[in-house]
């Protein structure tokens, strides 16, 4: 067979129009999985399609108080939201039947399909968070707890919500599948502490602080050396440990970490000796408890003020200066002299019922 095109082989003909039956079947294999699934796109083509049509519909039927484009998006979005305040309605028989059977069940059924629509997209989100598939890295200046202790986490949940700022919020990144979620944080879940996507979605690269308690040491020294990978160097680190040779390797590898080490025989000691020791420092580092607890803020850039004016400023506002710690990586200072000079940067500690606020002290 040869071809009435010139030049062109029934070969290539035949490839030709093959290649264009192929073309047309992933178009319509597009438009059917778009009808099937109603994306947005579609919807919203559909309803303008039907409200143009409507319109079209209305004026061949002589009706001309709903001709007006803005009375008739009035009139149009007032019967599919099935609201129907009577103000306008059509005038002629054709125009009453045009609503009958055609404006009531498409612009009804659309109103009722964007409702379900939306419900649906609120209900994903809320699944996906509950799972703890949620992406929370747009988050910034939140606080991100890292591992899960059974018996020890919701205590601390509880500590760190009861001072938390309202431009904060609590992520929590595990390894556990939680069934009763904490309505106060978010949760992000992991098979891996030391995954970077998951580290990722709990917001580590834009977070204020972070704190590693997981349920053994090994976990919490791996988990650490992958959030001081991502977190921003103004992030507080800090993490918990039992072992104190598990302290050693990240006091040696990440100095700018606050490791926090089980005081339990210190604290046994310091209570054989001094009686009642353990339950002021128990009280000192719980916001649950009633009274005076251990707060900190850091001295802005201002300008340097004696340590002596800044206890008596502290202690007008009912607090009282501990101790005053130069850098992060320094050790604090109780009791300096009265002179010393607290200048930007440096963090002073003090105990009182509530937080004081830095700014009512550079007035």
């Amino acid at each position: 067979m040869t071809s009435r095109h010139p030049g062109i082989t029934s070969d290539a003909l035949r490839a030709y129009m093959l290649l264009q039956r192929l073309k047309l079947a992933r178009l319509f294999d597009r438009a059917f999985h778009a009808m099937a699934d109603l994306h947005w796109t579609v919807l919203f083509a559909l309803i303008l399609a039907h409200a143009v049509l409507t319109w079209i519909l209305l004026a061949l039927a002589g009706e001309a108080k709903l001709h007006g484009a803005a009375t008739f998006f009035y009139w149009y979005a007032t019967t599919a939201y099935t609201v129907g305040y009577g103000d306008l309605s059509p005038q002629t028989d054709a125009g009453r039947l045009i609503t009958a059977l055609w404006v009531f069940p498409g612009a009804i059924a659309a109103f009722t399909t964007i409702v379900a629509k939306v419900l649906a997209a609120i209900g994903e989100v809320w699944r996906v968070r509950r799972s703890g598939k949620g992406d929370y890295s747009r988050m910034t200046a939140s606080i991100v707890l890292i591992g899960y202790h059974a018996a020890r986490t919701p205590k601390m949940i509880d500590e760190l919500c009861a001072d938390l700022s309202p431009d904060q919020t609590l992520v929590l990144l595990t390894r556990q599948t939680l069934t009763d979620l904490d309505a106060r944080l978010r949760y992000v879940q992991s098979e891996s502490l030391t995954s970077t996507a998951a580290m990722v979605r709990a917001g580590v690269p834009t977070a204020s602080r972070v704190l590693i308690f997981t349920d053994s040491d090994s976990d919490t020294l791996s988990a650490t050396l992958a959030a001081t990978a991502l977190a921003p160097a103004i992030a507080h680190v800090v993490c918990y440990f039992e072992d104190e040779d598990h302290a050693r390797l990240i006091d040696q590898h990440c100095p700018e970490v606050e490791v926090i080490l089980a005081a339990g025989p210190q604290l046994v000691a310091r209570a054989c000796k001094d009686p009642g020791a353990s339950q002021v420092i128990s009280a000192l580092t719980s916001h649950l408890d009633e009274g005076a607890t251990l707060f900190s803020l850091a001295w802005p850039d201002r300008p340097p003020r004696p340590f002596v004016d800044l206890a008596r400023a502290l202690l007008d506002r009912g607090a009282t200066l501990l101790a005053i710690q130069p850098g992060r990586d320094s050790s604090p200072t109780f009791n300096p002299a009265a002179d010393r000079a607290v200048g930007p940067g440096d963090r002073l500690f003090y105990v009182a019922a509530k937080r004081v606020d830095v700014a009512t002290l550079t007035v």
